[in-house]
Parts: C-alpha cells; sequence; structure tokens
C-alpha cells in the first residue's frame, strides 16, 4: 500500500498510522500474526527464562494500556489541545521516572561494555533501553495527535520485532506503516543481500570484536602503555561490537523485507567531532532529534538558549548510558568538545593530520570516562596518563616498548588482528573517499574474503556483548 494523506479516519478495511495507510484485512493480519510469532521465539529463546519473557510482554501491555486510557481521555476531554499536552508531559515524566528508577534500584545497569554478569538477564537489562525509547516516542506522537493509535498486534510487533529488538536500530514510530504492510514474499535477490550484510556483521563481531577483547584489561590502572592499547582497543571494539550487531538486524530484517535504519556509516572517517556524532548510532542520534533537542529549540527556554541544546542531548544520553559519575563527566565533556567544535574550531582550517589527531583524542578521551564506572580507578587512570615519566619511559626505549606491546597479546592474535582491522578499515576508508553507500564495497568481491577470512579464523569462543549493562 502507497503512502497516503493524513485524514481523519482511515478508508474501510484499511488502518492509518501517521501518513501511512495499511491493511487490516484478514489475509493481512495472518503476515502479521506470523511476524509476530517468529519475533516472539527469537525473544524467548533471547530471554532464557519465562519470567523475562514475561517481564518483556507486561512492560509492552502495560504501557499500551496506558496509550488506550490517555486515549479514551482525550475523546472525552472539553479542552483536547491542554489534555494532549498534559498527557505527553507525563508519558514523558513515566517514561523517564521509571527508566531511572530501574537504574538507581540496579535493575538496569551501566551501560560499561563489562558483560561479566550478563547471565540470565541480558535481555532485559540489553533491550529494555533501546524499546523503552521506542514505546515512548509511539505514545508520546499518538497522545500528541501526530499519529492515530494503532491496534494492539502492531504495537506489539513494533517492540519486539526481533531483528532490532536488543541492540537497535531504534525504528521511528513511521516503522509502524513499515510492519503494517509487512507480506512474507520470497525474493532470493533480497535474500542474497541480506545474507550478505548479516555475514558482514558476523565477521565485525564475531572475529574482529573477539579480537579486540584480547587487549582490553579493565583492572589496570597504572601502565601507561598497556593502559592507551586497552582504550584504542575498546573504542575499536565498541565499534566493531555494536556495528556488527546492527549489521546482522539489517541483513536479517531484509531477508524478510522490511527495511530498518542502517546505523552506522563509517564514523573514524568522519574527520570532526560532528560529523562522527551524525555517523555513530545514527537512530538513536535521530531519535534524540526528534525528541529531546527539537522540543527544546521549540520552547520558550529553547529559543533563547538553543545553542545549548547539545548540552541537553548529551546529557539524556549520559543518563540513558547510566546515571554514575563517569557518564555525566561523559556527557559534560562530549556536550563541551561538541560545542566548541561547532561554534569555534570548524570556522578554521587547520592541517588534516594535526585535525585527525585532536578528533581521535576526543574519542579517546571520551572512551576513557565511558569504560569505567569505578570512579577512584578511573582518577587513577587519568593520573597514570597524566604522568610524564611513563611517557618518557615508553618513547626513551622503543626497543621494549615493542616487545611489552607485543606480550599483551600472542603473535597469532596480533597477525590476525592487524590483518583484519587493516583489510576492514581500508575498504572502508575507500568507501568514504569514493562517496559510496555506506559499506557497499562490501557487497562485492570483498564479501569472498570476509567468508574465507570467517572461516579460517571461526572460534566457538565468545567475549560476550560488549554494548552491554553490567
Amino acid at each position: 500500500m502507497s503512502e497516503a494523506r493524513l485524514v481523519p479516519r482511515a478508508a474501510p478495511g484499511f488502518h492509518q498510522t501517521g501518513a501511512i495507510a495499511f491493511s487490516d484485512s484478514p489475509s493481512a493480519l495472518s503476515h502479521r500474526y506470523g511476524l509476530i510469532g517468529i519475533s516472539a521465539v527469537a525473544l524467548a529463546v533471547l530471554a532464557g527464562s519465562t519470567p523475562i519473557l514475561a517481564f518483556i510482554l507486561l512492560t509492552v501491555a502495560t504501557s499500551y494500556s496506558s496509550l488506550t486510557a490517555g486515549q479514551s481521555w482525550i475523546d472525552r476531554a472539553i479542552d483536547q489541545e491542554r489534555t494532549r499536552a498534559w498527557l505527553v508531559r507525563s508519558n514523558w515524566a513515566i517514561w523517564i521516572i521509571g527508566f531511572v528508577s530501574l537504574e538507581l534500584t540496579g535493575a538496569v545497569g551501566t551501560l560499561t561494555g563489562n558483560s561479566a554478569q550478563l547471565i540470565d538477564q541480558w535481555a532485559v537489562t540489553l533491550g529494555l533501553p533501546f524499546y523503552a525509547l521506542s514505546m515512548a516516542a509511539v505514545n508520546a506522537e499518538v497522545l500528541g495527535g501526530r499519529r492515530l493509535k494503532p491496534d494492539f498486534s502492531l504495537y506489539l510487533l513494533y517492540v519486539i520485532y526481533f531483528p532490532k529488538f536488543l541492540s537497535g536500530p531504534i525504528e521511528q514510530p513511521a516503522f509502524l506503516g513499515v510492519l503494517g504492510n509487512f507480506r512474507f514474499s520470497l525474493d532470493w535477490a533480497r535474500i542474497d543481500r541480506g545474507a550478505r550484510w548479516v555475514v558482514l556483521g558476523a565477521f565485525y563481531k564475531f572475529i574482529i570484536g573477539r579480537l579486540l577483547a584480547r587487549l582490553y584489561f579493565p583492572d589496570l590502572a597504572d601502565d601507561a602503555l598497556t593502559l592507551s592499547t586497552g582504550i584504542i582497543a575498546f573504542e575499536l571494539r565498541v565499534y566493531f561490537d555494536l556495528c556488527g550487531y546492527s549489521l546482522m538486524a539489517y541483513g536479517i530484517s531484509l531477508m524478510l523485507g522490511p527495511e530498518l535504519t542502517l546505523n552506522f556509516n563509517h564514523p573514524f572517517f568522519a574527520g570532526n567531532v560532528r560529523d562522527f556524532w551524525r555517523a555513530w548510532h545514527i537512530s538513536l542520534g535521530r531519535w534524540f532529534h526528534q525528541y529531546v533537542y527539537g522540543p527544546f529549540r521549540e520552547s520558550g527556554i529553547g529559543a533563547r538558549w538553543f545553542h545549548y541544546a547539545p548540552l541537553l542531548v548529551f546529557m539524556v544520553s549520559a543518563a540513558w548510558h547510566g546515571i554514575t559519575a563517569n557518564f555525566f563527566l561523559w556527557g559534560l565533556f562530549h556536550a563541551s568538545a561538541f560545542l566548541l567544535y561547532a561554534n569555534v574550531l570548524r570556522h578554521y582550517r587547520w592541517p588534516k593530520l594535526v585535525g585527525w589527531l585532536a578528533f581521535f583524542t576526543v574519542l579517546l578521551f571520551g572512551r576513557l570516562l565511558f569504560m569505567d564506572d569505578n570512579l577512584p580507578r578511573l582518577l587513577t587512570k587519568f593520573g597514570t596518563l597524566a604522568d610524564p615519566m611513563q611517557w618518557l619511559a615508553i618513547v626513551g626505549d622503543p626497543s621494549a616498548t615493542l616487545q611489552r606491546l607485543l606480550s599483551l597479546a600472542s603473535p597469532g592474535t596480533w597477525q590476525m588482528l592487524l590483518a583484519a582491522l587493516g583489510f576492514v578499515l581500508f575498504t572502508e576508508w575507500q568507501n568514504v573517499r569514493r562517496k559510496l553507500p555506506a559499506y557497499s564495497l562490501f557487497m562485492g568481491w570483498r564479501m569472498l574474503v570476509v567468508v574465507v577470512v570467517m572461516v579460517l579464523m571461526a572460534s566457538n569462543g565468545s567475549e560476550g556483548m560488549i554494548y552491554a549493562r553490567q
């Protein structure tokens, strides 16, 4: 069904969500229920236990019930505009209070990348921050009058659609229309394209991400060489881990039919902090722009202080990652770096090498804040990196430094890691230089290289998911 203009009521036999109309005939519903069934089975496997699955379904049902009650209140209200405004504010307040409460009570931990405690709860603690944003957005748009209320089956599918459930992308409410028009179909060309994305994502996550995990030593804080190597490895691993999962989600969904947001766009080749955040976790950035940045700028306060809207976005993002001191500092640091670039530095011409070094220094400094929620240990790490004697020892004896660096992992790990990183980063650079669609160069003959390397480097080992709450 093609797009239609928003009208007060959908035509007979059709539902309408926003500007997308879709059929609710028995045939259409059977396809939707089939996809719900597949998603529920996948979710049950990921959840690993009945209580966790029940918690997820109860959360969805409670959210939809509150939406239904709010819509009923609006329909009976005399002043519907005022009622809508009050309910939208209440919706955001309830979601914020609920999420903060879960974080403060430990039900949802900090997003530090430490997967040691992800035994039975990971489907809830990892998935909740993503699908909570999805439900909050739909509820706000429906209560605000910008979107008609979907039926429960579509609402449920939108939340638990399994390719995106655990790690995104965080599709905005317009995706309801995509799912509403879903039909199972056998398209071998589409399946082939989707499978290539799945293979690339698996290569990023299970090969490169696994190798990088061997160079991360979170408890070591008193050696500058080991610490700086770990920060670089951690930064790269966050990218290859989360991007890998996102690419697999994109490919799996493409094989089924619905096309998700491609969540990354070669962020390390952005060149500056502003473009980096436009290319990093794109769906989350769009969500913050739509529901934090935009409303703030349109408000009375934002009209006067709109230059500081990025500060609000980064602080909300910090709270979403974890309500801890390190994330508070992380938000302040990245907001300051963003504002400094946007308001001052971008107006000057810098040598490319200087700009590149400054850009990566900002990324690595921010990643150190991100990677450790143990504040005393974090301060020790900063002290170690600020110690000139440590760096004099590193620079003063290059041979010994190289030997120490090589001792951090086995020769085989270094060889495989450098070869894989060299191949991937060079291909990404070529992709950016030629201004091609994101990751498209991997879809040709390079896919054969990826498959061969995966076969040669396959292992039963697993390092867990780095974008995980402990």
